[in-house]
């Protein structure tokens, strides 16, 4: 299958990202000073109201830096209107001009999210970065090589893991008048089971077990231990299987769906 087409859409996405300049720099600024600040508060709320007992192994400036990094992936994996991009496609007509596009409409997705996504990242890492030497280092060491590539690998896969997840659950949308409920409750589910707010490692041991074969994790807790230094290499190497069932699952289970919801799709509203 050609894919010449592929690096034009994703660089096509990374330009048009950089079109707004100050925008980046807003956020940046939003990203080290506002989520930093937020999560420092809520963290020390919650240490004064244990009686000053910390986590054990987290400081609260490692939470901090846990919340902020876990932040980060959300933003990162939920660029190019991945909360109901593909919804809108289908419930507005739209999809009819991905459809005769000589490209495949999950590719031409893909391409486009992940295009906004790098450019999510660069923006997110480096405001996580002068947050970290600025004001972490002396209480949490900056990360070594090892912690680097095993976060880096687990949010590129955790990126096309979230893109295949909401892609399964987007297009519903040709039998539903509305899933937006179900994008919330798979939010949710992240949230309380992957880890998103409190680290995984401070859950009961059986919970930690069963949440080791699932998809959660890996969108969330995983990354965010490999970049505090916190991930053996065997769950990391476990992790990442997981991860890699679980995208091929829903890829696969994404297009079954998505034939079938085609044959009934009308494209009233384009």
């Amino acid at each position: 299958m050609n894919v010449k087409w592929f690096p034009s859409v994703l660089s096509g996405q990374v330009r048009l990202r950089l079109a707004y300049p100050w925008g980046f720099w807003g956020s940046l600024l939003a990203e080290l000073f506002i989520i930093g600040g937020m999560n420092w508060f809520l963290w020390n709320a919650v240490v004064d109201a244990r009686g000053g007992v910390g986590f054990e192994g987290y400081s609260t400036i490692t939470l901090v830096l846990y919340t902020m990094i876990t932040s980060i992936l959300r933003k990162v994996q939920m660029n190019s209107d991945q909360f109901a991009g593909m919804a809108d496609d289908i419930y507005t007509g739209a999809l009819n001009k991905y459809l005769v596009y000589p490209v495949p409409y999950y590719g031409f997705r893909f391409a486009t999210h992940l295009g906004s996504s790098l450019m999510s990242f660069a923006q997110s890492i480096l405001a996580l970065a002068l947050f970290w030497f600025i004001v972490a280092k002396d209480s949490q060491a900056l990360p070594g090589l090892t912690a680097i590539v095993q976060f880096v690998s687990l949010v590129f896969l955790s990126i096309g893991l979230r893109f295949v997840i909401n892609s399964v659950i987007q297009i519903t949308a040709f039998w539903f008048d509305q899933i937006w409920a179900l994008m919330v409750l798979f939010s949710f589910l992240l949230a309380l089971l992957g880890g998103q707010l409190i680290p995984l490692s401070l859950y009961p041991a059986w919970a930690q077990s069963i949440l080791s074969y699932t998809p959660f994790p890996v969108l969330a807790a995983l990354p965010a231990e490999a970049l505090l230094g916190k991930l053996l290499w065997a769950d990391y190497f476990w992790g990442f299987g997981v991860g890699i069932f679980w995208a091929v699952v829903f890829y696969f289970l994404g297009q079954v769906v998505f034939r079938f919801g085609i044959k009934n799709y009308s494209g009233i509203g384009a």
